[in-house]
């Protein structure tokens, strides 16, 4: 490929990335590698749209590509770092934004992403240093005094991280999810839910290792005991099951025998995606799960929520769309965190938790009948479990 036609293609595929055509722009960049298998800008563009398309699998033996046939390229360095980071492979990702930083230093973005990096290997003094910098190079930044916010909670300096988000607030950044975030710290009216792209990012970004983390980390153990909870009031028949906020299928295996035909539901992209791969349910669908519920034809046996209703403070909304959506007789099976200080609380955690009463009220409100409330250990957070409520309904 001559010199100005592969001038002339990387600017149309640029012009096509910018706009947001990604598959088009993809497909010019994949035409360059076929003919210069090495040409590093095209290698690292077509990595930034595997990325951008969540496949950072993919993202990152690209960037690994440019980076050997560019090494001095920092800006390839800091993208190959943050495919790494969204695989949650920090260390990695913190030897790349190094690299790059030693090439240029002071550089914002790849300062940033070196102290997030960083804060999500608990080395917390470093971290502040970075984004303090960053904010010394470009003052008032929103997402580094959001960085900065983070920061100041994981530290335990609550009121400083109040002050951090008010002001990126101000600044028009972000502003639903911030308000959650203050309302955990108890420095907002807090909402009835958490909002729907704060719960979609969460999960997209840890869908890579959700399961390993839950499990060997967090000491997980929800999706079996909910299941044992349900078995003493299960019909002999398979029937037809939705796993509500299924995430990466993790309840796949214990809901399969269960069911005649097994869906499941889940705002995030990245978690259906490892969902299909377990081969387990019959359909998957993108969608919030109240209006999901309510918009869907079908008609369901079983509802199970597990861990799901944590990131929902007003449940009576998902229990009727639940009710119109079960079988007279119908089961819902879900779990959520114990509150005995209030019906419902929002905790600095970011998840809700409710009171034994406030199911009650709600379930006689929404037409279901307990069948079981039982305490139960759901989790550790750090060193502390995390208490919850394992109960199962029938529709009235």
């Amino acid at each position: 490929m001559r010199g100005r036609q592969l001038r002339a293609d990387m600017d149309r595929a640029l012009h096509l990335h910018r706009a947001g055509r990604l598959d088009e722009a993809a497909a010019i960049y994949r035409s360059i590698l076929k003919a210069v298998p090495d040409q590093a800008d095209a290698l690292q563009l077509l990595g930034a749209v595997e990325g951008q398309q969540g496949r950072h699998a993919q993202a990152v033996e690209l960037l690994r590509r440019a980076v050997e046939s560019a090494p001095d390229n920092a800006a390839a360095h800091n993208n190959l770092g943050n495919a790494l980071a969204q695989l949650q492979r920090h260390a990695e990702a913190l030897a790349c934004f190094d690299r790059s930083l030693a090439l240029k230093p002071d550089n914002p973005k790849a300062l940033r992403n070196r102290g997030n990096a960083l804060r999500k290997l608990n080395r917390l003094p470093e971290a502040l240093r970075d984004i303090d910098r960053v904010l010394e190079l470009v003052p008032g930044a929103l997402e580094a005094t959001v960085d900065r916010g983070e920061l100041m909670v994981a530290l335990g300096h609550q009121e400083e991280a109040i002050a951090c988000f008010r002001h990126a607030l101000a600044g028009g950044k972000d502003t639903a999810a911030l308000r959650f975030v203050l309302a955990s710290l108890g420095a907002d009216a807090m909402p009835d839910q958490a909002p729907a792209d704060y719960v979609k990012g969460l999960f997209d970004q840890y869908a890579g290792k959700f399961d390993q983390h839950l499990v060997d980390v967090l000491g997980y153990r929800t999706p079996p005991l909910l299941v044992d909870a349900l078995r003493p009031v299960l019909p002999d028949a398979p029937g037809d099951v939705v796993d509500l906020g299924c995430g990466t299928g993790l309840c796949g295996p214990l809901l399969r025998p269960l069911a005649r035909r097994l869906v499941g539901v889940d705002l995030s992209d990245g978690m259906l995606e490892r969902a299909r791969a377990t081969g387990h349910y019959d359909a998957l669908e993108a969608g919030e799960l109240v209006a999901w519920l309510r918009a869907t034809p079908e008609r369901f046996d079983l509802a199970f929520a597990c861990d799901v209703l944590i990131y929902l403070g007003d449940l009576a909304p998902v229990f009727a769309a639940v009710h119109a959506a079960l079988r007279p007789g119908g089961l819902l099976a879900f779990s959520v965190e114990r509150s005995d200080e209030a019906e419902v609380v929002l905790r600095p955690t970011r998840r809700y938790a409710h009171s034994r009463a406030y199911l009650e009220r709600q379930a006689a409100a929404q037409g279901f009948v307990p069948l079981s409330i039982a305490g139960s250990v759901l989790r550790q957070d750090g060193d502390r479990p995390v208490d919850g409520w394992m109960v199962v309904l029938r529709r009235g």
